[in-house]
């Protein structure tokens, strides 16, 4: 297993779900001025061994960070209802062979400003 595979099934959940638009890691992208998105940060934990021995099975885990950038307080906080059934604890994504489960989402405080929240 590698992160590279995990954050792949977890990109491709999100292009499930009917976004504005996504700002995905290391591809160009300029919103339009007071436009909603999404933007996306995938933070890989340290992988844990199961097993003892050599070729032991590894756990890979980490954080897949949706941040929602709205003007509107009341839609924005939708989206993340919206999202949260969307990337709901239980489910399984199987991607290139893989099966990532999901924990389940959780929400953090805004960052936002005057003029948006993320």
């Amino acid at each position: 297993m590698s992160y590279r595979k995990v954050q792949a099934a977890l990109d491709a959940r999100l292009q499930v779900y009917e976004a504005t638009a996504v700002a995905f890691p290391s591809r160009p992208y300029y919103p339009a001025q007071g436009a909603p998105y999404l933007e996306v940060k995938f933070l890989p934990s340290p992988a844990k061994g199961v097993l003892l021995g050599e070729g032991a099975v590894e756990l890979h885990s980490g954080d897949y960070r949706v941040i929602v950038h709205d003007p509107d307080r009341i839609a924005a906080e939708t989206r993340i209802d919206a999202l949260r059934l969307h990337f709901n604890k239980g489910r399984v994504l199987t991607f290139e062979g893989l099966d990532i489960h999901l924990d389940g989402a959780s929400l953090a405080a805004d960052t936002g400003d005057l003029k948006g929240t993320a």
